[in-house]
């Protein structure tokens, strides 16, 4: 029998966005759950820049917040933040899910080579046309959502987001980390695949789940995520 005071409406959740979005883009899958916290990141938001602009650094922001036997939720870069605040908490957490995440871009020489071509894209090309960018390859919503936010999102802070994603290395805490974990990706994404499984396979015991839809999955599928982490949060035998 499944542990009912597990469920995702009845814990206690911490989700963190990816990057270029904010805490409100969770509204879809969190509008119903009374115990959901959802920060906006430095420099997104409402949230004010850090210098530098580093994963370790967003997380200093966001350790606060966090309380005993919550859940950390992480989107892309928020999965990120969430691993390294996973490897600080210990067993103080209930569980860990990453979303669409990777533990570092700099694994493979395309990881380490895009991203050196792509900033000064970033930092050069007309806002009509990184808006457009944004949803090249995306469902109709999940482009709509991305491009909203990037439009609000002043270039420097857009860069600074980059920059944090370009830089971190969070290998060296999979093995440290031992919580329940759920690793998932969208089936249409598949540029996260490997460095998710990686992920999956370093962190002792997690779990690997592919639903259908794209990188952002709280967009695409909402109703699909939400039923993987209640699952999933159903599962793990109380403390």
């Amino acid at each position: 029998m499944t542990d009912r005071t597990s469920s995702l409406r009845q814990a206690k959740s911490l989700w963190i966005h990816g990057a270029g979005l904010s805490g409100a883009t969770w509204r879809g899958v969190t509008a119903d759950l009374p115990r959901a916290v959802t920060p906006d990141l430095p420099g997104h938001g409402a949230a004010h820049p850090i210098t530098p602009p580093r994963v370790e650094g967003f997380a200093d922001q966001l350790c606060p917040r966090v309380e005993d036997d919550m859940v950390l939720i992480g989107h892309s870069l928020g999965g990120m933040v969430a691993l390294e605040m996973a490897a600080r908490h210990g067993r103080g957490l209930r569980a860990l899910v990453l979303i669409e995440a990777v533990p570092t871009v700099t694994d493979r020489w395309t990881g380490r080579v895009a991203p050196r071509l792509a900033r000064p894209l970033l930092k050069l090309l007309p806002r009509p046309v990184l808006t457009k960018m944004a949803g090249a390859g995306q469902s109709e919503d999940a482009a709509r959502e991305a491009r909203r936010w990037l439009a609000q999102m002043p270039r420097a802070r857009l860069l600074d987001a980059f920059d944090a994603a370009r830089t971190y290395d969070g290998r060296r805490h999979l093995a440290r980390v031992k919580l329940p974990t759920l690793v998932i990706v969208g089936r249409q994404n598949r540029a996260t695949h490997r460095g998710a499984r990686l992920m999956a396979d370093g962190i002792d015991r997690a779990e690997f789940e592919t639903l259908p839809g794209g990188h952002l999955l709280h967009i695409d599928n909402p109703q699909g995520l939400r039923h993987a982490i209640t699952a999933f949060l159903a599962g793990i035998p109380a403390a």
